[in-house]
């Protein structure tokens, strides 16, 4: 018969230790230890069971379904009863497939097994390779159930241990690229243990952190795209140890926010990107802020405006191309207001809705002065109120005020008032400047009809001549129709 056709009837225990048995790493070498307990438990047949030899085979190699690929590391021993005769272990390691350890009682002495006795073959410093899996080791006997003179045959039998990853390792945690291009996704890579769970701790855009479970081994990359420079911590864990490696990523042109930024150097914006800000203030105890070029705020947006807290100086003209507005109760303090070249400068109050009336638009353009008044009343208004010491024609010229002009006021004239031909002026009364010297009329004076002309005395140089008469006092001196008769005051 062949040993594929008949089991074996003492199949050997087998005891591992560890159970299951640990794999090797390249950092941490794993040991086991096995003992096979031969002649204690019997299959088949009947006691007694007569033994020529029995024989484990261990197989070799790098691959999951050897144990060891080390074998010369293997120790050895069998252990047999007290009274009993010693047996031999012989070690063949010719195959480098297997390594075969038999083990026979003295020749020609065949061990009578009867369930009361067993033999103890125990491996030791076995070097367990570094692929999981189970590894079947084959176990041989050459057996007779007839008694010590045989027939004898021989028979297989097999057993199994499984080989586990129970180490823990992580290392070489690093990113694929030290530096990326911002707006793109960030590859790390690291050694560890297979089967331990790992999860990745990293910055999002937004500041704030975030946590992806990783599902490939050694191998990860980010779910969104960086935009700063970012850390990235990866944890593993193993049963109840846990263990953290951290990496970082240099992103370049990143978007920063910061709460304070000190520059000993200039801080410089390319092209046409912008630099926002909520507020720009110099430094020191009594700051103050130089800028040397334009500022321009966009005046379509009405969220976009620059504020000054404190008073704004420049050195070059200040240009708007849209409105520039005063806060209530504040002042606009300038030398000159210039309108554009060749153009027209408008000055416009701005009442409330309910005051609309009291709107005001005076221009300037042309060398005219225009003041209108409100929508209501476009034209010319009828008052204008002038607070001023003294109004000049232009030129050193004749001031021409071609309305009616109203004063309430003395009107004081130095160089004289000039009327025109056939115009009048119209006045309740007429006074001196000084009374001693009254008033002097140096060309004819004329009253219309009906009219009175009141005063304390007339001095004239040529005729008077009146259409009604003279009185005093409210009396009539002269009525009309008497004569009299003047003579020289001379001598």
């Amino acid at each position: 018969m062949t040993t594929a056709d008949l089991p074996m009837l003492l199949p050997p225990a087998l005891v591992e230790d560890p159970s299951p048995l640990n794999v090797s790493t390249f950092a941490k070498p794993e040991y086991a230890n096995l003992t096979f307990t031969y002649g204690k438990v019997k299959s088949g047949g009947n006691w007694p069971v007569h033994c020529k030899w029995f024989k484990v085979r261990i197989p070799t190699g790098r691959q999951a379904s050897a144990l060891t690929s080390e074998p010369s590391l293997i120790r050895y021993e069998l252990t047999v009863p007290t009274g009993k005769r010693q047996w031999a272990v012989e070690r063949d390691s010719r195959d480098p497939n297997q390594t075969i350890f038999t083990c026979s009682p003295p020749p020609n002495e065949h061990a009578a097994f009867d369930g009361t006795w067993s033999v103890q073959l125990e491996l030791w410093g076995i070097e367990v390779n570094g692929g999981i899996g189970p590894v079947d080791i084959v176990r041989q006997e050459s057996v007779s159930t007839t008694g010590a003179d045989g027939p004898y045959e021989e028979r297989t039998g097999k057993g199994g241990v499984s080989k586990s990853d129970d180490s823990f390792y992580l290392h070489s945690f690093r990113p694929a690229s030290v530096a990326v291009s911002r707006n793109t996704k960030a590859t790390l890579h690291w050694e560890g243990t297979p089967h331990a769970k790992y999860t990745m701790y990293y910055r999002k855009p937004d500041g704030t952190q975030g946590s992806s479970t990783v599902t490939k081994d050694g191998e990860w990359s980010s779910p969104e795209n960086l935009v700063d420079d970012t850390s990235f911590t990866l944890e593993a864990k193993m049963k109840n140890e846990v263990r953290y490696l951290t990496t970082y990523i240099k992103v370049n042109n990143p978007d920063i926010t910061v709460n304070n930024v000190t520059a000993n150097g200039n801080v410089t914006v390319d092209g046409e990107k912008e630099l926002k800000v909520g507020r720009l203030r110099g430094a020191g105890q009594y700051p103050s802020l130089k800028i040397e070029s334009h500022i321009t705020a966009n005046s379509e947006d009405p969220g976009r405006t620059i504020a000054f807290q404190s008073k704004f100086t420049t050195s070059g003209p200040v240009t708007a191309n849209g409105d520039v507005t005063i806060a209530t109760a504040k002042t606009l303090t300038v030398e000159t207001i210039k309108s554009p070249e060749n153009g027209a400068l408008t000055i416009v109050n701005m009442p409330s809705k309910e005051n609309a009336v009291k709107k005001v638009k005076a221009s300037f353009a042309d060398g005219i002065l225009s003041v209108t008044g409100n929508e209501y009343y476009s034209g010319a208004i009828s008052t204008i109120s002038i607070a001023a010491s003294e109004i000049n024609g232009r030129g050193g010229g004749a001031l021409a005020l071609n309305g009616i002009v109203t004063v309430n006021g003395l009107v004081t004239a130095n160089e004289g008032i000039t009327l025109a031909a056939k115009k009048s002026i119209k006045t309740d009364y007429i006074n001196a400047r000084v009374p001693a010297d009254g008033i002097v009329v140096g060309n004819n004076m004329r009253m219309y009809e009906g009219m009175t002309l009141t005063t304390n005395g007339i001095i004239a140089e040529g005729g008077i001549s009146a259409k009604g008469g003279f009185g005093s006092n409210g009396k009539w001196v002269i009525k009309a129709g008497d004569e009299i008769a003047l003579q020289s005051t001379g001598s």
